[in-house]
């Protein structure tokens, strides 16, 4: 018997539209620590930590970076056709009203999934199960949701943000090194493998932005990160903390107290940091002539940030 002829035209049958699933509202209240890379995001994430706030079984050693946010940021940052130092494409998904429910939907999924165990630890997890209904003081760290933190809203309504700012020059400058340094290593694993590669594909990247390895660029994309985290302590009003690094390792304590206080997070009264900080990288721009000049170059933009040169 002959097959019967597809009429000519429809060769392929095109699927109808899948509705979009109402977004769950986690009731758990996640105090989120938002900055720019080379911030002071990670000194601050440890002292809360060690305070006792939560923010992580399995966690980035000398960054307090949970793997689990860490991987959902990244995952997110993607299918944005952005990365962390490129963040434009995050803007463009977030107007696009079904791509955002999408993502929404992905993570909210993710912190009621068993996934979570990541996060959690498995003694955690027997007893919450999602981080939805968590009611432990917690949250988490990691920059990149300062880029992604309207979807992190719409997955937990009531959370708490903590934004911390640092000079853009020495944040700048934080990068660059970074970045020389990571260059360095990546160029030399080549050269000492150049000849397995005749055999076998590289899959190594260079996990440092090559954007930042220009000051100017560096800058440009403080900017961005400052802007974004200053519109999420905007919309959050009191749910919400904004400091200065400079202004931090200058007297820590009463921001510390403070901060413990807003994270819900008992602590002695006569608590102090003071030795756990070191009040030299404050400003430390202002050590070198040339670094001087990029501030006085961008004196505009860093004034608009609360910083003079």
């Amino acid at each position: 018997m002959l097959a019967t002829a597809r009429p000519r035209g429809h060769h392929h049958r095109i699927s109808p539209r899948l509705p979009v699933p109402d977004v769950p509202r986690a009731t758990a209240e996640p105090v989120i620590v938002l900055g720019m890379h080379r911030s002071g995001t990670s000194m601050l994430a440890t002292l809360l930590a060690d305070a006792g706030l939560f923010l992580g079984h399995k966690v980035q050693p000398g960054h307090q970076e949970a793997e689990f946010f860490q991987h959902l940021n990244m995952y997110v940052l993607a299918e944005s056709s952005a990365d962390w130092d490129r963040p434009a494409g995050v803007a463009t998904m977030l107007a696009d009203e079904r791509a955002r429910r999408y993502l929404v939907d992905y993570l909210a999924m993710s912190v009621n999934s068993p996934r979570a165990i990541s996060f959690l630890g498995s003694r955690r997890y027997l007893r919450h199960r999602s981080l939805g209904t968590l009611e432990i003081p917690w949250g988490w760290k990691d920059p990149r949701t300062t880029l992604t933190f309207p979807l992190w809203l719409d997955v937990f309504p009531r959370a708490k943000v903590i934004h911390v700012t640092r000079h853009g020059v020495d944040v700048a400058r934080s990068l660059q090194l970074r970045y020389d340094k990571s260059i360095d290593a990546y160029v030399d694993r080549y050269r000492h493998r150049k000849g397995l590669y005749r055999f076998i594909a590289r899959r190594h990247h260079l996990t440092t932005g090559l954007r930042v390895a220009s000051l100017d660029d560096g800058l440009d994309l403080w900017d961005d990160y400052v802007r974004a985290a200053h519109a999420a302590v905007t919309s959050l009003g009191d749910r919400a903390i904004e400091f200065r690094y400079e202004d931090f390792l200058e007297d820590p304590d009463p921001v510390m107290h403070r901060l413990l206080d807003f994270c819900n997070v008992a602590v002695a009264p006569d608590r102090s940091w003071s030795e756990q900080v070191q009040s030299t990288r404050a400003f430390a721009y202002r050590q070198d002539p040339e670094l001087v000049a990029v501030a006085e170059r961008h004196g505009e933009r860093l004034a608009g940030h609360g910083y003079s040169v």
